[in-house]
């Protein structure tokens, strides 16, 4: 295995790793929400709060490795295909804290208020709020498009 190979296996493997965690926990939390089971909700919310920062990570050390592939694998870093990607991850990172992260914390605090044996009003709304179905659209489309430019190195 040369050096080329061993970056491009720790770029994939820790955007597989990242994917695995959002797309993961974004499921499951939709999954409880929409059962209706308030303590389960409140406890898959706790354990989000564990593991994003983990998948956040782990998903800025995939960029690194991805960038550090590149530079090692003597690719122009200006290629469109790498300018496509980095604009497609930029757009994860700004779903991630423009509407994710709010709506998680919005979530986490209705739960709260929320009586246990049925979700609240607010919180039924919120679970609801068709903003939710769209962006699971979006995130869906965005990372099928990074992964295939990725993978198929389109306009190269």
């Amino acid at each position: 295995m040369d050096a080329v190979q061993l970056w491009t296996f720790g770029h994939v493997a820790a955007m597989f790793a990242a994917v695995s965690i959002f797309v993961g926990q974004g499921l499951l939390e939709g999954a409880v929400a929409r059962s209706g089971d308030v303590r389960a909700l409140r406890r898959v919310l706790a354990a989000e709060d564990r593991f994003a920062p983990i998948g956040g990570g782990i998903y800025l050390l995939g960029i690194a490795l991805g960038f550090v592939s590149a530079i090692v694998g003597d690719y122009d870093l200006t290629q469109p295909w790498l300018v496509i990607g980095y604009v497609l991850a930029a757009i994860i990172l700004v779903n991630a804290f423009a509407y994710h992260i709010p709506t998680a914390n919005k979530l986490k605090a209705l739960a709260t208020t929320s009586p246990d044996d049925e979700p609240s009003h607010e919180l039924r709304a919120a679970i609801a709020a068709p903003i939710g179905a769209l962006m699971n659209v979006v995130d869906g489309v965005v990372w099928l498009a990074l992964i295939f430019v990725m993978v198929v190195k389109p306009f190269s």
